[in-house]
């Protein structure tokens, strides 16, 4: 298996040979206004561009997974760049409707119970896209919905991986551990936050919960160092994990950049 970070939350998963492309977002640098009411009025973002054209991020994509369509997981660049016919996933009809909107024409909508993709089984896992008292009154100034997916790939030659998606520590993610027993977990990392809403992604707080809770999971960080409501980015995370004894098998990955697993979801040192 292997994981490569594009930017944000794009990012590529090869998983039995097929290659899934996670929350495309392809504008370049700076493109979109600053986020209204986030805690730096004026960031401009994406903050840096992609690593690569995106030509190259779109060669021999097998599949795409949208975990929800806020703006900075899916804009109208990466809509242009992909072929309408491929194959792609979404967390319900709202989401389905929405890729349809841009041409799409092969969407499925995950569940629970799991989706099959050749070998490879998908499993929907809920999301707690921020504490909702304190997050809703901005997604409802906005005009956005606060559902958002993890997804779980299971194959029997792979390590179970685990895409927690845009999710804070809670309940959901416990329980998904509990379950499908991931020997790595992909973490949205970076704090996101507006003005009182509290991080509505992982900051900090979380990564340590998760880390207490589940020592032994290869912890890849993504989400990191692109958006303009991020509080977090990858210095301070590993300058965390550090400090705090956890930096074991927890990696962040730079844009651009390569990370294998073994079958145990280890990482494969180059």
């Amino acid at each position: 298996m292997k994981f490569q970070q594009i930017r944000n939350a794009t990012s590529i998963i090869t998983f039995a040979d097929k290659r899934f492309l996670i929350d495309p977002l392809f504008a370049p640098k700076n493109f979109f206004d600053p986020i209204p009411e986030s805690l730096i009025p004026n960031r401009r973002w994406p903050m840096v561009d992609l690593p690569f054209e995106a030509d190259k991020i779109t060669q021999n994509i097998d599949a795409m997974i949208l975990t929800h369509s806020h703006i900075d997981h899916f804009d109208d660049f990466a809509a242009k760049a992909l072929p309408k016919a491929l194959k792609s996933y979404v967390q319900n009809e709202y989401d389905k409707d929405f890729l349809q909107k841009y041409g799409f024409n092969n969407v499925e909508i995950l569940t629970e119970k799991g989706s099959t993709f050749g070998d490879i089984t998908l499993y929907k896992t809920p999301c707690l896209h921020g504490v909702m008292e304190k997050a809703m009154p901005y997604y409802k100034m906005f005009g956005f919905r606060p559902d958002a997916m993890g997804i779980v790939f299971k194959q029997k030659d792979e390590p179970v991986l685990y895409l927690a998606g845009d999710t804070i520590w809670c309940d959901f993610v416990k329980n998904s551990i509990d379950e499908f027993a991931p020997k790595a977990i992909i973490i949205n990392a970076a704090a996101a936050q507006l003005k009182h809403s509290g991080p509505i992604i992982m900051g900090t707080d979380d990564v340590a919960a998760l880390r207490r809770y589940a020592p032994d999971l290869t912890v890849i960080a993504s989400h990191m160092d692109a958006v303009g409501h991020a509080t977090l980015d990858r210095k301070g995370l590993k300058e965390f994990i550090t400090a705090n004894n956890i930096a074991d098998d927890f990696l962040i990955p730079e844009d651009g950049e390569i990370i294998s697993l073994d079958k145990d979801g280890k990482p494969i040192q180059k």
